[in-house]
């Protein structure tokens, strides 16, 4: 199956229109439409194109195309920050203009947090979308309003960071230059109300020792 096919084919499976497409891609109408006609497209515009179907769960076999439920996709960069910096802007561009807006941090350290990350923390703020963090006990080092942080016990922090949002839940993995987001709206649920439940109980920060704010 050539790539226009695969394009067109993807499309079909998802409802798209080419305007959802170019919108989810990143890549212009005409674009799209000239790469559906046969015109030769980027290495790069391909791969933008195989991530959108990819994190909906359309793949390309012998068989044709096929759509897998709850799929797993990755976010890879060269550095652990630039890694977490393309989740972030994964979580950005998922929850933005949807109505319900909420990142749901578990096991996170402000203190280690390098400036690029802080500044994307700000833009998802500036977006709307509010952010709530699960951090070890003690910690003072906090940048953000303190109700929006809760204490977990330190004998059951791991330093390893969860994200919920929407109807995805990722994870760092042991690779700390690759992460995985799940697409799966009930285990999304569940974890949302566990952290919800968590919120309720444990303990709010009463001070911040850090001279930088959101």
């Amino acid at each position: 199956m050539d790539f226009a096919s695969k394009t067109r084919a993807g499309r079909a499976v998802l409802n798209w229109s080419r305007e959802e497409l170019a919108e989810q891609s990143g890549l212009s109408v005409p674009g799209i439409s000239n790469i559906e006609k046969g015109q030769s497209a980027t290495a790069r515009s391909q791969n933008k194109i195989l991530r959108c179907f990819q994190k909906e769960g359309v793949s390309f076999t012998d068989k044709g195309v096929e759509q897998v439920e709850n799929p797993i996709f990755f976010v890879e960069g060269k550095t652990h920050e630039e890694t977490y910096l393309q989740l972030l802007e994964e979580v950005l561009g998922h929850l933005k203009g949807k109505k319900s807006q909420e990142l749901l941090i578990m096991y996170s350290d402000d203190s280690v947090s390098p400036p690029a990350v802080n500044d994307m923390y700000r833009k998802i703020r500036k977006n709307g979308i509010k952010m709530r963090q699960l951090i070890a006990e003690g910690n003072t080092h906090i940048i953000g309003p303190l109700e929006d942080y809760r204490y977990i016990p330190k004998q059951y922090f791991i330093n390893r960071v969860t994200l919920v949002y929407g109807d995805r839940i990722a994870n760092e993995t042991s690779n700390v230059l690759r992460a995985s987001v799940r697409v799966d709206p009930i285990n999304a649920e569940i974890q949302q109300n566990t952290f919800n439940m968590l919120w309720s109980i444990l303990e709010q920060p009463t001070e911040t020792t850090s001279d930088e704010r959101f």
